[in-house]
């Protein structure tokens, strides 16, 4: 996200992250990868990674929060309503214990008002955007804890919260 906690500009687009992107170093993603069991994703953030080449998350389960039908047809994507609380049980008895939440402030919010997150990673990239959606749409508070930092190239900050 930005530093004024925008997760794309005020189009909506992403290409603001290219710079960033660019600085050779993957910023602990393979390993991070390597450790989720699913992915949690909004129709907004589907429909960008269903827009490339080639499906980026291959062997993982992804839940698309959707109520309109999917374009792409695998057995590795699945759409699922927006009932956070239902998609925690189900997650629970898929054995997918390791879930990546992904996507906009709709969905961050709905899976952390469902008590969906043990764990938050933000990567804050030093730019303001001035506009654009939120990385968490409006609820009620919630704490976290830091439980760990880290500066990376580019001056992007790690920043590890728990719940």
């Amino acid at each position: 996200m930005s530093l004024d906690a925008r997760i794309a500009d005020g189009d909506g687009d992403m290409g603001w992250m290219t710079p960033f992107n660019e600085l050779g170093c993957d910023f602990g993603y393979a390993e991070f990868y390597a450790g989720i069991d699913a992915l949690v994703m909004g129709r907004a953030s589907y429909d960008f990674v269903a827009a490339q080449p080639e499906w980026p998350y291959p062997g993982k389960k992804s839940y698309v929060v959707t109520s309109r039908p999917l374009d792409r047809k695998t057995g590795e994507i699945e759409p699922v309503s927006a009932d956070f609380s239902a998609l925690r049980n189900r997650l629970a008895a898929d054995d997918d214990h390791t879930v990546w939440v992904m996507g906009g402030g709709q969905t961050q919010r709905g899976a952390l008002d469902a008590d969906m997150l043990d764990e938050l990673q933000l990567f804050i990239m030093p730019i303001i955007l001035g506009s654009g959606p939120l990385v968490f749409s409006d609820g009620l508070p919630t704490n976290a804890t830091l439980t760990d930092h880290k500066i990376w190239p580019g001056g992007i900050a790690q920043l590890t919260y728990t719940f």
